[in-house]
């Protein structure tokens, strides 16, 4: 099996680093390029029709800290002689972004987090996690806590 992109996607709000460490190592034991996906859902606004700049500041603060997590993993990568690639998207649903992302990419493996959850996150994160394990056509690795 040569596996040469591998995809660690990070779909909840709640994860670990589990998934980001497992990519690293397949990536250095198969010299492959790693590429690691955020997702979030678009925050709908408070009022329908238009963004508070409550609302802004909510979504600009979350973003920056993702952002912020995804350059430490870049450095840890750098560090290892990874080759790495970061990308952060806000979506309206992850799962449809994350599957379009690996075949457009041409994925060899997807690993996705899948931490412990509450019991809300828990029934909306199973659909997107199903959803993606039936659409991804690729092998998939999922991280569970």
């Amino acid at each position: 099996m040569s596996l040469k992109k591998i995809v660690v996607a990070i779909i909840t709000p709640t994860h670990t680093k589990k998934s980001f460490d497992l990519g690293l190592e397949m990536a250095k034991k198969f010299d492959a390029e790693l590429t690691v996906i955020e997702c979030m859902y678009k925050t709908p606004p408070k009022f329908y029709f238009f963004e508070t700049k409550s609302d802004k500041k909510t979504t600009q603060t979350q973003v920056d800290k993702l952002k912020e997590e995804l350059e430490n993993w870049k450095e840890i990568a750098k560090k290892e002689g990874v080759p790495i690639k970061t990308k952060f998207a806000l979506v309206e649903n992850i799962s449809h972004w994350v599957i379009d992302y690996v075949k457009d990419h041409k994925t060899d493996l997807l690993i996705v987090d899948y931490p412990k959850l509450s019991m809300e996150e828990i029934t909306l994160f199973d659909d997107i996690i199903n959803h993606i394990h039936h659409k991804s056509h690729c092998h998939l690795l999922t991280m569970k806590s």
